[in-house]
Formats: structure tokens, C-alpha cells, sequence
């Protein structure tokens, strides 16, 4: 009974704290971060924001909403524009893609990759300068990861055929309304990490301490604010997420996620390592498990026992969730405060999983055929053409490139044997040759002084707080997309580079030592 008269007054003072800050901003500001919201969330269910007339629609709303965020900064007398060394890098790329314009094989093209590029820096620029608080990014964060959720969910129905996607599902891999699973999976992968976060650090907040209405405080019952909801719905969400994920059936894209979600266990906090290795095993079994048989059916044309699949998955993940929150209470939390037994725990399940992995293999050989079949081999193969061709691109025109489209319009007189591509298939070889060297040069300073940033934002945080959890999955995220960019053109789909970007700030936001928590 005394823990249940603590709580409310706790939510009350956090729900008035945050209430307060809320009322000190204008609503110029209210329109510029839900409106940066609006452009985070959409993009993905317009085709990933791959052709051209979708990313001018949405350089003119990232238009608007820069415009408003100015009004807010000049209503503060705030004039500042760049402050730190990334801001001058994201802007540097745009102002690159223009000066190699003028020199473009195809200004059509050009222009569509400023207009692109003028997109990202708007959106970075209205991410940096919004988050104020560490509860800004939670909030931006947040709306990445529903958007995620809402297109894995759309790539299931269109699956099932309950919903029309123009190649939302083709020979048995979910494309959803990216139209191209590889990119999907990288999407997938960022908003995974982004859920493991919010699974162990806001799961376990209870309804009063989210709820900012000091009425509505005083008017719900205790028991209903007590509740902790939120670990179910986290569940859920990544059930959802990494089901879609398996069914975008990306190899490549499963292979970096592994290796960074390895890095990933290893910067968390050692108190939260071994619950997110158990979620993210139980959640990604059953989500594997449950995409396989999925798929099958949706194949078969048997809609009933695909959706089946998904819900007796998802029935299985709550029921964990509540044994997990259930022996929690009783004996889990105290034995998780022993440093030597986690340690030991951790090293048996990863000696196991080592076991089982290479028991599968040996048990099923034609998991290794597939990886060596003719058509992934030939995938491979070719790409290493389309490098190569990039080189030799880049060589003619080391400074500044072939401007913005300058693959597409000119590798046919490059290629060593026919094949049609209008990417290079690695987005850093693809800005090498629309830009140059001077171009890759901007491309490798965004990352360095992001990493830079990462770095500051993580120890300069208390161990096991929330703020350097946040940073670290922002951070893991990122290069799970980084990585996968450097082997695919999935950053030419700019529903996605929008959301890098977005992270590049709001960890650009955490570095500095102004941020409130």
C-alpha cells in the first residue's frame, strides 16, 4: 500500500514538470516538431519516397516546417544556424550536388538529387535544432519506430492480399510499400534496435508516469495509473517488426544486423544485457518462426492459417512477456543484480546458440545451398562489376564527378558485359560518382562526426541511464543502415535516408552538454 501512495505523487510531479515545459513553448514550435513528425512517419507508405515527385511534395512540406522552426528560433532571438561540425558536413553534401551540377550529363537527373539532398539537410537541420530535451528525441524516436510497425504491418496484408500494394509481395519475399525488400530490412533493422530500447527502458513505466494531465491524474484510479502496459506493447511492436523483417528474406541485410546486434549487447549496460539478449531471442524465434509459416500460407493462397501464424505468434510473445513480468516480481529482478551470475548466464546462452546454429547447418545442408546457390552468387557477382564500373567512372572524373544521376545516364559506356542497373548498388559508390572525391570526402566527414558525436553522447551520460540506452540504440541503428548502404542502394529510397539523418541529429542533440534529460 505505501508503494501505491509513492506512485502517484511521483507521476503527479514528473506529469506537471513536463506539463509546464510543454506550456513555456510556443505553438510556432508545436507546429514545427509535430509537423517534423508528420515528415518523419509518411514517407514510408509513399513508396519509400523513391521517385521524384514524392521527394519534391516533400522538400516543400520539410519547407514549411523549416520556416516555422525559424519563426520559433526568432521569437526566442535565436539566430544561430551552424553549430557544430556535422551541421556544416550535412549541408556541405547538397551544396556539393549543386556545384556538380553544372557539370551533370543529365541536369534532369541532377536536379532530383539536390532536391533529394536539400530534403535531408532540412530535415537534420529542424531535428537539431527541436530536440531540446532528452524526452524531444524519445518522442521523434517513437514516431520512427510506429512508422516501422505500420509498413511491417502493411507488408503483411498486402501479403494476404487484404490490401492492394503495387509489389508489396513478390516470390515469396515481403517488398511492402518500399517496393524493395533489401531496404525494408534496413528500415526493419533500425526501428528493432529502437524497440529493444524501449522495451527495457520505458517498458516498465506505469501509466501515471506518462500521463502529463494533471486533471486527468486526479481523476483515474490508482490502480489503472499503476499499471505497466507499455512491455506488452513494446512485445508486440518488435514481434511485428522482426517477423516482417525475416519475410524480407535479405541476406545481407540479416548478416550486418547479427554482427550489430552483437556490438549492440556489448555497450549496454551489463544489468540490461542478458533481458534484452532473452527479448530479443524469444521475440525474434517466434517472429521467424512465425514469417516462415506466414509466408507458406500467403503462397498457398491460405489467408486464415497465415494470419493464424502471425496471432498464435503474437498470443505467445504476451504470454512470455507476463511469465517474464511475473517471475520478475517474485525472483528474476534480485538474481539480475548479481554481476558473475548474468556474466555466466550471458556466455551460456551465446555457447548455446553457437551450438544450435552449427547443429542446423550440419543437420540442414540446404541452408548453406541457398547461401551458395546460382542466383545469390550471380547477385554477388555482378555487384563487384558494378563497382568496378564505378571505378573506372570515378577515375574520368575524379573532383567532382558526373553530377547527380550520372551512374544511370552514363555506365552503359563503362560496363564490362550487359546488365541493366540504374544504381551502383553502394551508396558510397554512387555519391563518389555523382560527386567525386570531393563529394565521398563530405559522405566519410558526416560519418566520422557522427561517430564522434555517439561517442560524446554516450560517456558523457551516467552508466545505465536512459539518455546513454538511447544514444547507443540510435548509434547501433544507424550502422546496422550504414553498413548495409555499403552494399546496396537503400539510401536511394529517401523515406529511409530521412530517418538517418534524423538520428544523426537527435544523437548530434544528446552530445551536447545544453540538453536537458
Amino acid at each position: 500500500m505505501a508503494k501505491a501512495t509513492a506512485t502517484a505523487p511521483r507521476a503527479a510531479r514528473t506529469g506537471e514538470s513536463v506539463e509546464a515545459a510543454a506550456a513555456a513553448r510556443p505553438w510556432t514550435y508545436q507546429v514545427a516538431f509535430w509537423g517534423l513528425a508528420a515528415l518523419l512517419f509518411f514517407p514510408p507508405f509513399f513508396r519509400g519516397l523513391f521517385f521524384p515527385p514524392e521527394q519534391e511534395l516533400a522538400l516543400m512540406g520539410a519547407a514549411v516546417v523549416f520556416w516555422f522552426t525559424w519563426l520559433w528560433k526568432h521569437g526566442r532571438r535565436d539566430y544561430s544556424f551552424l553549430s557544430h561540425p556535422l551541421d556544416y558536413f550535412t549541408l556541405a553534401l547538397p551544396l556539393v550536388y549543386i556545384i556538380a551540377a553544372f557539370g551533370a550529363v543529365n541536369y534532369g537527373l541532377a536536379v532530383d538529387e539536390i532536391v533529394k539532398n536539400v530534403l535531408y539537410f532540412l530535415a537534420y537541420w529542424v531535428v537539431a535544432q527541436v530536440v531540446e530535451r532528452e524526452e524531444d528525441a524519445g518522442r521523434l524516436l517513437h514516431v520512427i519506430y510506429l512508422a516501422a510497425a505500420g509498413a511491417a504491418l502493411a507488408g503483411l496484408f498486402t501479403a494476404t492480399g487484404l490490401v492492394y500494394i503495387k509489389d508489396g509481395f513478390l516470390n515469396g519475399r515481403i517488398y511492402s510499400t518500399f517496393q524493395y525488400p533489401n531496404a525494408l530490412a534496413s528500415y526493419l533493422a533500425l526501428a528493432g534496435f529502437l524497440g529493444l530500447f524501449f522495451w527495457s527502458h520505458y517498458g516498465s513505466r506505469t501509466v501515471g508516469e506518462t500521463i502529463t494531465d494533471r486533471a486527468l491524474l486526479k481523476t483515474l484510479p490508482r490502480r489503472l495509473l499503476e499499471c505497466r502496459p507499455y512491455r506488452y506493447f513494446y512485445a508486440a511492436a518488435n514481434f511485428i517488426i522482426l517477423a516482417v523483417f525475416f519475410g524480407t528474406r535479405s541476406r545481407g541485410g540479416l548478416l550486418i544486423t547479427g554482427a550489430v546486434f552483437v556490438l549492440y549487447l556489448i555497450g549496454l549496460h551489463w544489468q540490461k544485457r542478458l533481458p534484452v539478449l532473452l527479448h530479443a531471442l524469444y521475440v525474434g524465434g517466434l517472429g521467424y518462426i512465425a514469417s516462415h509459416k506466414f509466408i507458406a500460407a500467403a503462397m498457398a493462397k491460405q489467408v486464415g492459417t497465415a494470419w493464424l501464424w502471425i496471432l498464435g505468434g503474437l498470443a505467445l510473445v504476451l504470454a512470455g512477456q507476463w511469465v517474464y513480468a511475473f517471475a520478475g516480481k517474485r525472483s528474476l529482478s534480485p538474481w539480475l543484480e548479481d554481476k558473475k551470475r548474468v556474466n555466466m548466464a550471458l556466455a551460456s546462452m551465446i555457447l548455446a546458440c553457437l551450438i544450435a546454429g552449427t547443429a542446423v547447418l550440419t543437420t540442414h545442408p540446404q541452408a548453406l545451398e541457398k547461401v551458395t546457390s546460382f542466383t545469390y552468387l550471380r547477385n554477388a557477382f555482378e555487384r563487384t562489376y558494378f563497382v568496378r564500373d564505378a571505378v573506372a567512372m570515378i577515375k574520368d572524373r575524379p573532383v567532382l564527378g558526373w553530377g547527380g544521376g550520372g551512374w544511370e545516364e552514363a555506365y552503359r559506356a563503362y560496363q564490362g558485359y550487359l546488365y541493366n542497373s540504374n544504381e551502383v548498388h553502394s551508396h558510397y559508390f554512387q555519391v563518389a560518382v555523382e560527386t567525386g572525391m570531393v563529394g565521398l570526402l563530405v559522405m566519410l566527414g558526416i560519418w566520422a562526426y557522427f561517430l564522434w558525436a555517439a561517442h560524446r553522447a554516450y560517456w558523457r551520460a551516467p552508466a545505465g541511464s536512459t539518455r546513454r540506452a538511447m544514444a547507443w540504440a540510435m548509434t547501433a541503428g544507424a550502422l546496422a543502415v550504414g553498413l548495409h548502404a555499403a552494399a546496396d542502394f537503400d539510401l536511394s529510397l529517401s523515406a529511409l535516408t530521412l530517418v538517418l539523418w534524423a538520428l544523426f541529429a537527435c544523437t548530434r542533440a544528446l552530445s551536447d552538454n545544453k540538453i536537458e534529460s
